[in-house]
């Protein structure tokens, strides 16, 4: 089951408490972890592009 809109809320509010006090911005963190886990997870974007690239020849060859 997900998090729910209430709890979710809170840990943002929480979480954007603690970088304020350390003078940190809410943005910028959020920022860097969504690089982080594009990053993590480079294989699956490669894998795909890769899977759509070979699809998109097979379609341009069914066209000659």
């Amino acid at each position: 089951m997900g998090s729910t809109n209430r709890e979710l809320k809170q840990s943002k509010d929480l979480v954007q408490t603690l970088l304020t006090i350390q003078d940190l911005s809410y943005n910028n963190w959020l920022h860097e972890k969504h690089q982080e886990y594009i990053q993590e997870n480079q294989d699956v974007v490669m894998k795909s592009l890769m899977h759509y690239k070979g699809l998109n020849n097979q379609e341009g060859n069914n066209n000659y």
